[in-house]
């Protein structure tokens, strides 16, 4: 049974880059073919929003191919109440408490630096922050806790300054934190980052949990074992965002400044990567995909299979790569455009799997992506044939993947299968 619309070819002479040393006239039933030309190269797109996420994150690892990625948030804390102590109350300390979820990326094993420093640059309520966005702060940290970004670490709660926290009780005390706007004129936000020399994970916060709270402790002098405590929400703050960059200063990525800027693969060690947060995507052409209308007679696409091989030693239990990527069509530019779309009429998806690499006979990590429903647009002229982007189907996290790209040891694979039926 053949599967599809037909795709009708003119007679003309069959291109040696479809078929190889295959003349022609010698092409008769059906056919398949594996020597079409792939193209990859690694693209740097827009940035994604992260103040529209439920999430914070923070932390450092370093990357051989990516290089330093680092991720720091912002947060605007806030009031559900004005804040008004009784007259004598005195300081006790300042905790920041910051609930993990369970999402982690790099080493979980190594000790790694919270540090809190207190923003001098508002949040504003209305913008969109995205992944590059930062705000300014205080050069000094109001404090710094190492951790673990175990499994089993729930939250991380940190003893702020005394300094900050007699500055909230005083404010108090004088009647001037009645809302969020009083407490973020003197008090803007938070930025959480990580040491310098931090090698560890990228943790994840649970931003929008009504356990992200400053809390201030104190009592009061007639009652000293009576504590008190004061609840500053970031819920009520109502703003927060993450940052993600990378110092790709000595990498093969070292050139890729620019949006829309493309890399070939033969600059990057027959290699190109993928990883939302930081914007890198692979695009992937096949140029001489129109020649398949070079031959005789009336065929009928059956099947386009590319199958794409990560790089060895690339990946491991620290570093996942993304579960699922997608698929969309790009110009010359390396513009995003329109999903595509299975012959199911669904969108287009690889979803990673693991086997034994027909190249080098060893367990690898790859992608599939059934190309037939692209292959027929290209060749009916009903879709540009100016290649595809790569991305993770979540663009906000720091999965990565490094795609074996032609001469290398794990080239991409595409298959096409064609019934001549007239």
């Amino acid at each position: 049974m053949l599967i599809g619309l037909p795709v009708l070819l003119s007679s003309c002479e069959l291109s040696e880059d479809v078929v190889g040393d295959v003349p022609a006239a010698a092409v008769t039933g059906t056919i398949y073919i594996d020597t079409l030309t792939v193209r990859m190269s690694t693209v740097l797109v827009d940035s994604v929003p992260t103040s529209t996420s439920s999430y914070l994150m923070v932390g450092q690892y370093q990357d051989a191919r990516l290089g330093t990625i680092t991720a720091r948030s912002y947060l605007r804390l806030g009031l559900a109440g004005g804040f008004t102590p009784e007259a004598g109350a005195q300081f006790d300390s300042l905790v920041l408490v910051l609930p993990t979820d369970s999402y982690r990326y790099g080493d979980t094993t190594q000790v790694q630096h919270l540090q809190v420093h207190r923003l001098t640059e508002a949040l504003r309520p209305a913008n969109t922050y995205y992944a590059f966005n930062s705000r300014a702060y205080e050069a000094a940290p109001l404090a710094t806790r190492p951790f673990r970004a175990r499994p089993n670490l729930s939250s991380i709660r940190v003893r702020l300054a005394d300094a900050l926290g007699r500055e909230l009780l005083q404010a108090g005390l004088s009647r001037q934190l009645s809302s969020t706007d009083e407490l973020a004129e003197r008090l803007p936000g938070l930025a959480l980052m990580p040491s310098a020399a931090d090698n560890g994970a990228l943790l994840r916060l649970a931003a929008t949990s009504e356990s992200m709270v400053l809390q201030l402790f104190y009592h009061y002098s007639s009652a000293p074992d009576n504590g008190q405590v004061f609840d500053f929400t970031a819920v009520a703050g109502s703003r927060h965002f993450y940052q993600v960059q990378a110092d790709r200063r000595s990498t093969l990525l070292s050139t890729l400044a620019t949006t829309r800027h493309a890399i070939s693969s033969t600059h990057t060690a027959a290699e190109t990567y993928i990883e939302g947060v930081l914007g890198l995507q692979t695009k992937l052409e096949i140029p001489y995909l129109l020649n398949l209308n070079e031959l005789g007679g009336t065929w009928v696409l059956n099947a386009a299979t590319l199958t794409l091989e990560t790089v060895a030693g690339s990946e491991n239990r620290f570093l996942p790569p993304p579960a699922t990527l997608t698929a969309q069509a790009t110009n010359r530019g390396n513009q995003s455009g329109e999903f595509l779309a299975s012959t199911a009429g669904t969108q287009l998806l690889g979803t990673y799997q693991t086997g034994v690499s027909a190249h080098t006979n060893l367990e690898q990590g790859s992608y599939t992506f059934l190309l037939q429903q692209y292959c027929e647009a290209v060749l009916k002229h009903t879709m540009s044939n100016t290649g595809m982007l790569l991305a993770p189907a979540t663009l906000d996290t720091p999965e990565r993947v490094v795609l074996g790209a032609p001469s290398s040891t794990n080239p991409p694979r595409l298959g096409v299968y064609l019934t001549r039926v007239q």
